[in-house]
């Protein structure tokens, strides 16, 4: 058993089994069309010493299950574009273009298209389901809407707009105008920029080369969209190039369009991918063996930074004990010499190494090559993490490499159990107000754990009475409660009532125009029955009643402000955080309407979402997901090493650790509802079972894999399980699997 023990281990890139941590359950883009490249002009020295700028078209659609928020600058949350353009030359697949700005998408028009068709009434600040918006090469290729891509997390998709680029201007405005969230970039600083300035850059000299296939390509971000949804996120298609003495011309090549990262068109070769879990994003790398005679090949890699955040800092590449490498080869997106990256073989590995001052960023491709003395095998090379963030320290990814040793790999597969999947908001924004639907119907917030379960409305309306709320127009006041109210994520004994028709748990102020971001941006929790601009001025449209028992607030015929008519709705708060909201007559008109709620204090953006079609369905509402248990580990299973197989998001209540180990690895699991542990799976056998102590949210088993090169190539499964009480009926929680395999490096 003592063996057997040794060779468990599990790479750091285990964590990848906690859920990203911002997803948004339904969110989809993809991109339809990839189109007419445009050439906008040159600058600098007589050709082919000057630099052009391009931009392209792009057209994307929303097969999703929610609607995309699709807010302008200066708010937030809008979808991205990254765009790229490389050179296939000597068999190098190169990106020739600059680290270039990315545009900051402003509306949607949300028409029909190859999604399907869209649904009238969806306003501009949303991308409706099935719906289809184009962004002409004129759109992408103007500056007010460009930003630089550092100020992008692609992982995530987060932009923030305080001190940004938007928000500084250029030239910058100093302060406090550049660091008050407001846009001090104008119209006329875009216009005195010359043509190339900010647009996608290209050297002339990387464009003028005979016999060269060129790209170009466009990647897709959104905040909040699952990893899984991001495969049509990327596409590229070939272009041609031609300078007729004053000018250049650009158009489409015979390749058409492709899905993926643009190394795809590397002809020839073995492009893969990997990343650091969920964590943060993802690498691709291009290789291509060729061979030279005499027993001797050429390397050639391309390494694709998709999304990683983190950037990259290293790339390292397994080589035999044996095997002698030689004529190191790098290229990146610059032409300095002074911050290249170096190469030396260290130990069983050749590793290329970046100064500080140029990681390797997202949507970049960086070139590595050498000559070696060894034939390729099926290998896995290395990229360490640039900068501190969460996750593992580096990123493995399947290629090919002069090693004919086993090398050592931990895979994670599966999903732990113990977490919680829930948002933390939900709302319905209702453009044109026609769409409002909520009218005579009522959903309740039921309150538990800390928790808010969203589902059909069991309260009954309760005619108004007590205190009338002498409100004028987008005005507020504060109630006392006679008992104290537990909402996600705190409780309060006040309430702020506003007279455009929201409940806050503090000062929210009294805005009269609804929006998605401004609503999950509010300092404090908001319940929303129906944010809308009201006037109820001359009126007594707004009511309240307190009791130990519950506190009732009404809204009646409350005046829309502009367009007539009025709406009746009430919200109904009881002592164990229930909330009923209940709906009369409500005549639409004028603004926009939003109904929901959020914890406010800028909470992750879910977009809107159907109420009246979702509601019987249900919905978790909570300060956050609290993720699945993980299994991770310090290093791989190299022979003669020893590493810290660690357990980690251990729920309260946890007794003892249980580490199972196996031969038999089980992927797809076995679903162990049956045993009385719904959500949970087995994914290896039960061979063999060590018990390891918890301290905390975490568990640590030392492990030492035996110095025996006989155990190279040797796999085995690895599971933990923990003893937790109440967690379910069985009692007991379980992590993801690992597929370890034995290396000698």
């Amino acid at each position: 058993m003592m063996n057997r023990h040794a060779l468990l281990v599990l790479a750091a890139a285990a964590s990848s089994l906690v859920a990203q941590s911002n997803v948004v359950p339904g969110l989809d883009g993809r991109l339809e069309i990839l189109d007419n490249l445009t050439y906008w002009g040159r600058r600098g020295p007589a050709y082919p010493g000057g630099e052009v700028g391009l931009s392209m078209r792009n057209t994307m659609c929303n097969p999703g299950s929610v609607n995309i928020p699709w807010y302008m600058a200066m708010q937030e949350n809008h979808p991205k574009f990254g765009f790229l353009i490389v050179r296939l030359a000597g068999d190098r697949m190169e990106q020739i273009s600059d680290w270039s700005y990315c545009k900051h998408a402003f509306t949607s028009a949300s028409t029909s298209g190859a999604c399907g068709n869209c649904p009238s009434g969806i306003g501009g600040n949303q991308m409706g389901l099935q719906c289809s918006d184009t962004y002409s090469a004129g759109n992408n290729g103007d500056r007010y809407w460009l930003g630089p891509p550092s100020e992008i997390d692609p992982w995530l998709g987060v932009w923030t707009v305080q001190g940004s680029y938007f928000d500084r201007g250029d030239p910058d405005v100093g302060a406090p105008g550049n660091n008050d969230s407001g846009r001090s970039l104008t119209s006329p600083m875009v216009n005195a920029f010359d043509a190339v300035k900010n647009r996608v850059t290209i050297k002339e000299s990387d464009l003028n080369q005979p016999g060269a296939l060129y790209f170009y390509a466009i990647q897709l971000i959104h905040e909040g969209e699952a990893v899984a949804n991001r495969g049509d996120n990327l596409k590229s298609r070939g272009f041609s190039a031609n300078w007729s003495g004053s000018s250049w011309s650009v158009g489409n090549s015979g390749v058409g369009e492709t899905f993926g990262s643009v190394l795809v068109q590397w002809p020839g070769a073995t492009v893969d991918e990997g990343r650091n879990g969920n964590d943060d994003g993802r690498f691709f790398v291009g290789v291509k063996v060729t061979p030279l005679g005499g027993g001797n090949y050429h390397y050639e890699y391309a390494v694709h930074n998709v999304d990683n955040n983190r950037g990259g800092a290293s790339f390292r590449v397994p080589i035999d004990a044996s095997a002698v490498a030689s004529n190191f080869t790098f290229g990146d997106i610059d032409s300095d010499p002074l911050n290249n990256w170096t190469a030396a073989r260290v130990g069983n590995e050749v590793v290329f190494t970046a100064p500080s001052n140029n990681p390797q960023n997202w949507n970049t491709i960086y070139n590595f090559g050498f000559d070696a003395n060894f034939a390729p095998g099926n290998s896995v090379c290395q990229i360490d993490e640039a900068r501190v963030g969460p996750g593992a320290l580096f990123v493995n990814v399947p290629t090919q490499a002069p090693s004919g040793a086993t090398y050592a790999t931990a895979t994670p597969y599966g999903t732990g159990c113990g977490g919680t999947n829930c948002q933390t908001s939900f709302y319905e924004e209702f453009s044109p107000a026609s769409a409002m639907d909520l009218a005579n119907s009522s959903w309740t917030l039921t309150y538990s754990g800390g928790n808010y379960t969203l589902g059909t409305g069991t309260g009954s309306y309760i005619a108004p009475a007590g205190t009338t709320l002498t409100l004028g127009d987008d005005a507020r006041a504060s109630i006392s409660l006679p008992f104290s109210l537990p909402y996600p994520g705190g409780s309060t004994t006040t309430l702020d009532v506003c007279s455009n028709g929201f409940v806050s748990a503090g000062n929210n102020g009294s805005a009269y125009t609804p929006s998605g971001s401004a609503f999950v941006g509010n300092a404090f929790a908001t319940w929303s029955a129906l944010w809308h601009d009201f006037n109820p001025s001359g009126s007594s449209a707004i009511s309240y009643t307190t009791s130990p028992t519950m506190a009732v607030i009404s809204y009646t015929a409350i005046p829309n402000y502009s367009g007539g008519g009025t709406a009746t709705f009430q919200y109904q708060f009881l002592p164990s955080g229930q909330v009923n909201v209940i709906y009369g007559a409500v005549t639409t008109a004028g603004n926009d309407y939003l109904a929901g709620f959020t914890i406010g204090g800028n909470a992750a953006d879910p977009g809107s979402w159907d109420i009246s079609a979702n509601l019987a369905g249900g919905l978790s509402i909570c300060t956050g997901p609290t993720p699945n248990m993980v299994l991770a580990a310090s290093a791989r299973p190299i022979i003669g090493t020893s590493i810290n197989l660690v357990t980690s998001n251990i729920p309260a209540n946890t007794l003892l650790g249980l580490q199972l180990y196996s031969p038999t690895i089980l992927n797809p699991g076995v679903d162990l509802t049956f045993v009385g542990m719904p959500g949970c799976q087995l994914y290896s056998g039960l061979d063999s079972m060590i018990t390891f102590p918890v301290a905390g949210s975490t568990g640590q088993d030392t492990l030492a894999v035996p110095n025996n090169p006989s155990l190279a190539g040797a796999s085995i499964g690895t599971q933990a399980a923990t003893l937790t009480v109440g967690a379910n009926p069985f009692g007991f929680l379980t992590t993801n699997g690992v597929a370890l395999t034995v290396g000698v490096n």
